[in-house]
């Protein structure tokens, strides 16, 4: 059930930043605000996907404790990003595009116990992880 839901928030985020305003400054600052709250719902239904997975599907231990600092890291990383994302640095757009994709695939992931044996539990959770942790480093890295 959360799973349209986080698709509906992350096209309409996507539309909107990708979207030229083309007013003046309010315009701008209302798409702000829009995209503000796009963001902000996407990632809480990305956390609530994550603690239904690992309530209800199957991941290793490390990775409920892992996902305590790596979600909020990425989030950040998430915000930062997209605060970012213009004509002159289309880079930005990569890390917003694939961070909430790397959670989606790994909360679809964890529901499916059935892939476990076709993927390996600990192969893809270490791949999705690692992904995470490193485009979050690289943008904050990228900032500086």
């Amino acid at each position: 059930m959360l799973l349209p839901v986080a698709l509906l928030l992350y096209g309409l985020l996507l539309v909107s930043a990708l979207s030229d305003s083309g007013g003046g400054g309010e315009a701008r600052i209302s798409a702000a605000y829009e995209e503000l709250v796009y963001s902000f719902a996407l990632w809480v239904v990305l956390a609530l996907m994550l603690i239904v997975a690992g309530i209800t599907g199957s991941m290793p231990r490390w990775v409920r404790i892992l996902a305590v600092v790596v979600v909020p890291m990425a989030a950040a990383a998430f915000f930062t990003a997209l605060d970012m994302v213009s004509p002159e640095q289309p880079w930005p757009l990569a890390i917003v595009v694939l961070l909430p994709l790397l959670i989606v695939f790994y909360a679809f992931w964890a529901r499916l116990p059935a892939l476990h044996k076709t993927f390996g539990a600990e192969r893809i959770s270490t791949a999705v992880w690692a992904g995470l942790f490193f485009l979050s480093i690289a943008t904050f890295v990228m900032v500086m």
